[in-house]
């Protein structure tokens, strides 16, 4: 069955939030141990899709199987910067869809004016950084022990993406 790639609707706000819950369960990839309760999920969802933000799903027939975000920073001395958030459920990885889903989100960061976008890593998940790296996020520096899950310290890898401002 082929993966449709869309911006985020009402429609997907219970799903995400069961791919989400999947994801940080897993206790590897997310700054989050599970999702947040639905009723403030679609609120962050409902205030994404009024914001017009960056806000992609991959959707296998009508089941949400993952997610790539770009949240716009408030901040003004920050609007130009967004924080990528992206996930999977572990039957779609290595299939490409990540990939697809990254390329998409970027696109519609850039059409949304979003000229940096930034993310952090675990220093152990080498296949995320890989993939990117493969789309031209640098390196900025490390987090030492940022995450601490089940008593056991892990390090961040901070990266950024830098759209030419005059492209």
């Amino acid at each position: 069955m082929s993966i449709d790639i869309v911006p985020i609707a009402q429609e997907h706000i219970e799903g995400f939030r069961a791919t989400l819950d999947a994801v940080a369960r897993e206790r590897i990839y997310l700054a989050l141990l599970e999702a947040p309760p639905i009723e403030e999920t679609r609120t962050f969802v409902s205030r994404n899709i009024a914001r017009g933000y960056p806000q992609l799903v991959a959707l296998d027939g009508e089941r949400v199987v993952g997610w790539c975000d770009v949240m716009p920073i408030e901040r003004a001395v920050l609007r130009h910067c967004g924080v990528l958030g992206i996930g999977l459920l572990p039957a779609y990885r290595g299939r490409g869809i990540g990939e697809r889903l990254m390329r998409e989100t970027l696109e519609a960061a850039r059409a949304f004016g979003l000229t940096r976008i930034e993310l952090t890593v675990r220093d152990d998940n080498p296949r995320a950084i890989a993939l990117y790296v493969a789309f031209g996020f640098q390196v900025e520096g490390r987090k030492a022990r940022a995450f601490l899950v089940d008593g056991a310290y892990h390090d961040l890898v901070a990266m950024a993406l830098l759209f030419d401002a005059d492209t």
